[in-house]
């Protein structure tokens, strides 16, 4: 037992009752996650395409943190820990988000040109998926977008559905038939119960973070967003012209985001290096051979690292990546097979049982299989009624997928984050099955809302943290769906607001990656064995193993995972990670309590950068408006 469990242990033994923690505080931060700081991620997200979820997370709780503790009435652990889990759900801006990709999706050239059986891509696609043109995209207040925005919240709330009833059976069997250790739940128990801001320093950390990253903010992002100025580049500094006469090919460059650079603080520095190594020998290695022996016929010189990136990954990249993610994330779970028939006949013995837990908050076996059956099923007989013209084949298959994959993989990556605390997910097996169904190239079964989820692993370790903070888990799960409807709400106004201000992609919201994700998506739901090359897939399979190898059976400290996250990622954001993490090592003999610090230190600098985005765009909606002729 390390530490950090003695603690919690201890700690939660002073405490035996549950209570709530769902408190008039928990609703003002999620009030404050959604209409405050959820422009600030949206606009990010528009501007860099990442998310930036976790930042954004940590920024609230410990804002709220601060801000009680000054009005000497701490936060609750119960408070804290169902803040730390509805704050990010408050956000919820990557369904609203995924309503402008559609369109631009649907109406993008690469998909116009894509031809099946001599009819464009862009009319097969359903209206209930995305609508037809009307023009540019500038407002989700658009009867055309009713449709679309209903069926993806519908879908949301199957897959909760389905999530939460596999997250309580697997919580019950990993905890209380079978123990298993989940080490990050200590972790996550910790961090909520220390929260009560005793030390003054951290105050002062917290707040001069954020006035550097307000400073920053307001010179990368506000001068965009407000006066239409750029003094430094968005979303990073390009060198490929510098680099092209001796490495044709190859991309080079360095992010301008302070959170990229805040996040070499926080992940280990192996991880960092793995990552940047991968990103190294696809971007400044492989590309110059690929170009010298004629495998990207179509660069040339002068190609910008954002088109040399997106163009290098569809054309060459694709179906490799493909592989390298199935492998590095089936590849730990088939390490221990004998998982799917343990947990069976461990579900055997739940089922004997009364089904109750803590308080009497654990419902019987047959209403949690019921939910999970309204998640899966519902959104079978929901794409049946949108495709009434399946073929019986396509029908089972959809009901194996939703019903049968989603337990199976849900059961076998709950039990691989129980002993290892890493949650890989199994991807593109969906699509796998349509392949070997001979599923309609383009048709409507590619886009249909389907719930194959996974999330029920997740929610496992959740349900464990609320076990070791006491907190309730029905006042967890109430709260999650209340701030769920108030952040899809809000989220379509944001959208909304910000496409006011200009339309996606721009010189404004330049969106770098959605070119690649539309060329991955066309050729996926037209050309689907260009993605999947089986052998491909067997050569990095063998590959990765290989590497896993290493991980596994030596001392070198080598993370497989991020050597393959590093092979997908453009160069600037693992440069400047690194960079951080090499300034982290240097305010790590500067500063006393380096591992608690440097949690205020992100959390600050997101807490300042958020304030100071949505800040800016509140102002340049009103110059907007103001400019509007009436």
């Amino acid at each position: 037992m390390t530490n950090i469990e003695a603690d919690v242990i201890t700690n939660s033994s002073d405490d035996s009752l549950y209570q709530s923690g769902f408190t008039w505080r928990i609703w003002l931060a999620i009030i404050y996650s959604a209409f405050i700081l959820q422009p600030a991620a949206i606009y990010l997200y528009f501007v860099t395409n990442n998310w930036f979820i976790g930042a954004v997370l940590n920024t609230t709780i410990v804002l709220f943190a601060v801000l009680a503790k000054m009005a000497d009435n701490p936060l609750s652990k119960q408070e804290v820990f169902i803040m730390m889990n509805v704050t990010s759900t408050a956000l919820g801006m990557e369904m609203i988000v995924a309503v402008v990709f559609n369109y631009y999706l649907r109406h993008h050239d690469i998909t116009g040109s894509a031809l099946i059986n001599g009819i464009s891509l862009t009319e097969l696609i359903p209206d209930w998926f995305a609508p037809e043109y009307f023009g540019p995209l500038r407002s989700l207040f658009n009867p055309v977008f009713f449709i679309p925005i209903g069926l993806l919240i519908i879908t949301s709330l199957l897959s909760k559905a389905a999530d939460l009833s596999l997250g309580l059976i697997f919580n019950y069997l990993y905890t209380k038939v079978e123990v298993l250790p989940f080490p990050t739940a200590y972790v996550d128990a910790a961090a909520a119960k220390s929260l009560t801001w005793e030390n003054q320093r951290h105050l002062q950390i917290f707040s001069m973070s954020a006035i550097i990253a307000s400073i920053i903010g307001v010179v990368i992002y506000a001068f965009p967003l407000v006066l239409k100025l750029t003094f430094i580049p968005i979303p990073w500094f390009d060198f490929n012209e510098s680099i092209e006469a001796f490495l044709p090919g190859a991309s080079l460059g360095i992010a301008t985001d302070i959170l990229a650079f805040a996040t070499g603080f926080i992940l280990p520095f192996n991880v960092v290096v793995c990552i940047l190594l991968g990103s190294i020998f696809v971007n400044l290695i492989m590309n110059p051979i690929l170009v010298a022996n004629g495998l990207l016929p179509r660069w040339s010189p002068g190609m910008s690292l954002l088109d040399t990136y997106n163009y290098t990954q569809l054309e060459f990249y694709l179906p490799w990546t493909v592989g390298l993610v199935i492998s590095a994330s089936l590849i730990p779970i088939l390490k221990d097979p004998r998982i799917f028939g343990k947990t069976i006949r461990d579900l055997r013995k739940l089922s004997k049982g009364k089904g109750e837990d803590i308080e009497g908050e654990m419902p019987r076996l047959s209403v949690l299989i019921g939910f999970f059956l309204l998640g899966t099923l519902g959104s079978s007989f929901l794409v049946v009624f949108l495709i009434p013209d399946l073929p019986m084949r396509l029908i089972l298959l959809i009901i194996i997928l939703t019903v049968g994959w989603s337990f199976l993989s849900t059961l076998a990556l709950a039990y691989a984050f129980g002993i290892t605390a890493n949650l890989p997910g199994i991807p593109y097996f969906k699509e796998s099955l349509f392949i070997a169904a001979d599923a309609p190239l383009g048709g409507e079964i590619w886009f249909a809302p389907l719930v194959i989820t996974q999330g029920g692993a997740g929610w496992v370790a959740t349900f464990k943290v609320a076990d070791l903070t006491k907190t309730k888990r029905m006042s967890l799960i109430k709260a999650h769906f209340i701030a769920s409807f108030i952040a899809w709400g809000a989220g379509i106004f944001w959208v909304t607001a910000l496409l006011s201000i200009s339309e996606v992609p721009s010189v404004i919201y330049p969106v770098p990656f959605w070119n690649l994700d539309v060329g991955k998506v066309v050729t996926l739901v037209t050309n689907p064995q260009v993605v999947f090359n089986p052998l491909i897939v067997g050569i990095t399979f063998i590959i990765v193993l290989i590497l896993y190898g290493f991980e596994w059976g030596t001392a070198i400290p080598i993370s497989v995972i991020s050597l393959v996250v590093g092979t997908t990622t453009a160069i600037p954001y693992p440069i400047l990670t690194f960079l951080g993490a090499l300034f982290a090592r240097v305010l790590k003999t500067r500063m006393s309590d380096w591992e608690s610090d440097r949690a205020v230190i992100l959390a600050g600098l997101g807490a300042g950068l958020g304030i100071t985005i949505s800040l800016a765009t509140f102002l340049s909606l009103i110059l907007n408006t103001i400019a509007l002729p009436f």
